[in-house]
């Protein structure tokens, strides 16, 4: 949810902290920034608050919203000159730098992983599933078919 809630507010509150990605202005809801940042941002987030549920079906659905957000961050500032003009950050080469990897690249691969971490454990079997298969004291019992009756 931290993430998510990063990913979100990080392109609206930067400007305060001269840390904007391509101006200094503060609470922009562009067009851009919806469909680089925010909407991502949305879906961690909400892909975080349905891992909190204690139910698998949610937080299974949760875990892939998550990943699915962070992937965009990994991919979307590559591909989205393919429909838009190219974007880039301000300052100097080591502040666009910590810019590129704050806003989306660290951020993304850090849901990413988390949220894959988070569907491994989701899709573990609990002890007692395993239990119920390894500890039977009768012996199996076969009963012959028509294939091994005709055999014999």
């Amino acid at each position: 949810m931290l993430l998510g809630a990063w990913a979100f507010f990080a392109p609206l509150v930067g400007g305060y902290f001269d840390y904007g990605f391509a101006a200094d202005t503060t609470w922009a809801f562009s067009t851009r920034e919806w469909e680089l940042s925010l909407g991502a941002g949305v879906a961690i987030f909400v892909g975080g608050l349905l891992l909190a549920v204690p139910s698998r079906a949610p937080a299974w659905l949760g875990g892939l919203l998550a990943a699915v957000g962070g992937a965009w961050l990994l991919v979307g500032p590559s591909v989205y000159p393919l429909w838009a003009s190219r974007i880039a950050p301000d300052g100097s080469t080591d502040m666009q730098t910590l810019k590129w990897i704050g806003y989306f690249y660290a951020t993304g691969a850090l849901t990413v992983y988390l949220a894959a971490f988070a569907q491994g454990m989701l899709s573990r079997r609990s002890h007692v599933e395993r239990a119920a298969f390894v500890e039977s004291d009768e012996p199996v019992r076969r009963e012959p078919t028509d294939v091994t009756a005709r055999a014999a």
